[in-house]
């Protein structure tokens, strides 16, 4: 290795959360969650289910960043502005819950990867308005 892999351990994009598995080296939340299933058989292994999964914890993702913007601002503005970014989440609620839909876990009859990044995330809106998904 060299550059800035060598400087940082071998991690390619240095960051937190981490993981080092034998000569596996990761960061980011929605790798690490991917590998960690991918190695374990959690989780469907066919193109379109994978695709759709896929598609949802990128989706979770961009929900996610509007609480994490909010909540890494300043206090004012997170006093001026947490109404409004929680109201603008409510369709993104909605749009999961019909994804959902009448499965019991966002890739079927099993958890996966995914009900785990899910459930962050959800947890996240909730604490930053306990009503958010009401």
């Amino acid at each position: 290795s060299s550059g800035i892999n060598a400087e940082y351990g071998g991690y390619d994009f240095p960051n937190l959360p981490y993981l080092e598995d034998g000569d596996v080296k990761l960061t980011q939340t929605i790798p690490i969650i991917n590998y960690i299933c991918a190695k374990n058989g959690v989780g469907p292994t066919d193109a379109k289910s994978v695709a759709a999964l896929d598609m949802c914890i990128h989706f979770l993702a961009d929900l996610n960043m509007s609480n994490v913007r909010l909540c890494y601002s300043s206090a004012e503005n997170l006093a001026a502005n947490k109404a409004s970014t929680v109201a603008a989440a409510q369709p993104g609620f909605k749009q999961l819950a019909a994804f959902l839909g009448d499965k019991q876990f966002l890739g079927g009859d099993k958890p996966c990867g995914v009900d785990f990044f899910c459930y962050e995330v959800l947890d996240r809106w909730v604490r930053l308005e306990s009503t958010s998904l009401a």
